[in-house]
């Protein structure tokens, strides 16, 4: 009897010593890892924090008791700010200064953004315009550098290869609308830091905004080349 007496006021000594301990510490959850992993990974990238996102995270251990005070985190592996995808972050947790426990966290860092999509079908030599673009955010981690991020940067751009509704609109899919045809009446420029003469001419090229082509001078009966300036407009510069 006297055992079984001893025995209950030792468990009795020892709950309330582990309550008063579980009341000074603090339990840092899997919630509060994975916001720590996304400062972590996305610190110093050169992408706004608000536009990276974490899936798939996990971490070891999945929580962690450590006491009250004030924490910081200590980096214990390199991490790479440019890169996107898998990342794996290790950290020492300290309390008052003194290492509380250590946290090994996985996750997946994407990249998300709008960009310019199709709204219809569009045809090789197409003009765009703001009709034919709609802005889309979705995981663009994987779809390269040269995405239309802005509407205006397609509006009045000619598409180079037929599109589907919906596709992703490229930086190599647009091209500037030419001004001039082959075969059109054009006013040949030629320009000189005295003198500025005009001539009529025949482009025997199609070409856009800032593009050399080659032209009949109507009145010399010879060929040049030219830079297109303009709406039936051309200038040889000497």
């Amino acid at each position: 009897m006297r055992t079984s007496k001893l025995t209950i006021m030792i468990l009795l000594l020892l709950a309330s010593t582990l309550q008063a301990s579980f009341a000074t510490a603090k339990v840092l959850s899997t919630e509060e890892m994975q916001a720590i992993f996304h400062e972590q990974t996305s610190k110093n990238a050169p992408w706004p924090q608000e536009q990276l996102q974490v899936d798939s995270f996990a971490a070891q251990p999945a929580s962690l008791i450590i006491p009250e005070g004030k924490i910081e985190y200590r980096l214990l592996n390199q991490q790479h700010p440019k890169y996107l995808g898998r990342k794996v972050v290790k950290l020492a947790v300290l309390v008052n200064g003194k290492q509380a426990g250590i946290i090994k966290m996985f996750g997946d860092l994407h990249l998300y953004g709008k960009i310019a999509c199709t709204s219809r079908s569009i045809s090789r030599h197409e003009k765009l315009t703001a009709k034919d673009i709609k802005m889309i955010r979705r995981d663009i981690t994987m779809l390269g550098d040269d995405l239309v991020r802005q509407q205006s940067q397609a509006i009045g751009k000619q598409i180079t290869t037929s599109l589907q509704p919906g596709a992703i609109i490229r930086e190599s899919h647009l091209e500037d609308p030419p001004l001039i045809m082959r075969g059109d009446l054009v006013t040949i420029v030629a320009k000189t830091p005295n003198l500025r003469a005009t001539a009529p001419g025949k482009a025997k090229r199609t070409g856009a905004q800032g593009e050399i082509i080659r032209v009949k001078n109507l009145m010399s009966r010879k060929y040049i080349f030219a830079k297109v300036i303009a709406n039936g407009v051309v200038q040889v510069e000497f």
